[in-house]
């Protein structure tokens, strides 16, 4: 018999209908029947918090990590699956999946459409959550399903506002499929982003700038003159900036500030290719750290837990150098 947890966080996985549209209330629930007749399951609900995701902030996001790792040193469960809203699901599975130790399967849910919308996708998203987070997914990390798709924490976006299929990894694909008889994985993530060992403290004053023709310096000064300790800069391309931005970027490394690297590209690493002023290598000659090809959300959140834990910059691009 596996023992899983579902701790719910809110989303539109548990919203009503209200005043001309969804909200989250006091009589809001989440529809948990599907799960109700798996065989060998024995499932406990619990509510952790009840949020639409765009209020959750990386606090409340380390909160959710925390709870799951004290869940998981308890080994009181088998696993656990997060149900949450889809907005921000992505960065809370990514701080959970660089907490955790990877013992215990942690999965993330959620519902593009509430219950009272026609082909509610909630229930059977939850149904498959928990199938998968009986499976054996310790060399996983921190799973996210939905659409009976099985995507890593570390690549896993949000690619339409409305679509139940949505959630997708793009240049890499779902881990595997929730099928009616079984679960079935075709590849298995050969990277993993830790921590090291200790508290889960995120530093608030962590920035991200999109570049945009002929935008982006003045952001950077204006974060680096409020008292930013990193900021983390979408460039175009494989990693290359206008001079102005280039400029911008090397007075807060002047200033102690922490510069990441990477593309505001869907696909594909930012390498130090170009040479003109602006290009990758005068980055890199600059001081600026490379993400690979991790996005600027998630990198962000990475870069606060590595700036809370007092981490320095050669230890980070040590972190980031497989990426």
């Amino acid at each position: 018999m596996k023992k899983i947890l579902v701790l719910s966080t809110g989303g539109t996985i548990e919203m009503l209908k209200k005043d001309g549209g969804l909200t989250i209330s006091s009589s809001s629930s989440m529809d948990t029947s599907s799960i109700d007749a798996l065989s060998g399951v024995d499932v406990s609900v619990r509510k952790f918090l009840s949020l639409p995701s765009p209020h959750i902030t990386p606090e409340i996001m380390a909160d959710i990590a925390r709870e799951l790792r004290n869940i998981e040193i308890s080994r009181e469960f088998h696993g656990v699956v997060v149900t949450h809203g889809t907005d921000t699901l992505e960065e809370t599975a990514f701080v959970a999946d660089i907490h955790l130790e990877g013992t215990l399967p942690v999965v993330f849910t959620a519902a593009m459409r509430s219950g009272s919308e026609l082909g509610v996708d909630g229930p059977r998203n939850i149904r498959s959550a928990v199938r998968v987070a009986c499976t054996e997914t310790r060399n996983l990390g921190v799973t996210v399903v939905l659409n009976d798709e099985i995507h890593a924490a570390g690549r896993v976006t949000k690619t339409c506002t409305s679509n139940v299929s949505s959630f997708d990894s793009p240049g890499y694909g779902p881990l595997g499929f929730v099928d009616d008889d079984r679960v079935i994985y075709h590849r298995l993530p050969i990277w993993r982003m830790n921590l090291p060992p200790g508290p889960l403290v995120l530093e608030k004053k962590v920035g991200l700038v999109r570049t945009a023709a002929g935008f982006g310096h003045d952001v950077i000064d204006f974060l680096r003159e409020a008292g930013y300790l990193g900021v983390i800069v979408e460039a175009f391309g494989r990693g290359n900036v206008h001079p102005d931005t280039a400029n911008a970027i090397e007075r807060a490394i002047n200033s102690g500030v922490t510069v990441i690297i990477t593309s505001r590209c869907y696909e594909g690493r930012v390498l130090g290719v170009y040479a003109y002023p602006g290009g990758g290598v005068d980055l890199i000659n600059r001081g600026v750290l490379s993400a690979g090809d991790m996005a600027g959300n998630k990198i962000r959140l990475f870069l606060m837990a590595c700036l809370g834990a007092g981490l320095k910059n050669n230890q980070i691009r040590s972190m980031l150098s497989n990426l």
